[in-house]
């Protein structure tokens, strides 16, 4: 798997998992909203998605893909 594949991978495994895209983009995008402290489940998840990432980065080739595999076979859409 190439540096390439391996980091789509992942970010479609987070992608699956914790919808990241919305997080980001409210980080991004609304920056004092995030920082509230009303909005600390928001940041624990999004705390929970980056130590997620950090751990699909760690791991070997075919347990990554493993995992994609296995979102993919779970898509409600197919």
């Amino acid at each position: 798997m190439t540096a390439k594949e391996r980091g789509l991978a992942i970010a479609r495994v987070l992608e699956a998992r914790f919808n990241l895209s919305v997080f980001e983009e409210w980080k991004r995008k609304d920056p004092e909203r995030w920082n509230a402290a009303r909005n600390d489940i928001g940041r624990g998840i999004y705390g929970q998605a980056m130590r997620e990432k950090a751990r699909l980065q760690a791991v070997p080739d075919d347990q990554l893909e493993g995992e994609f595999a296995a979102l993919v076979r779970a898509a409600p859409f197919q």
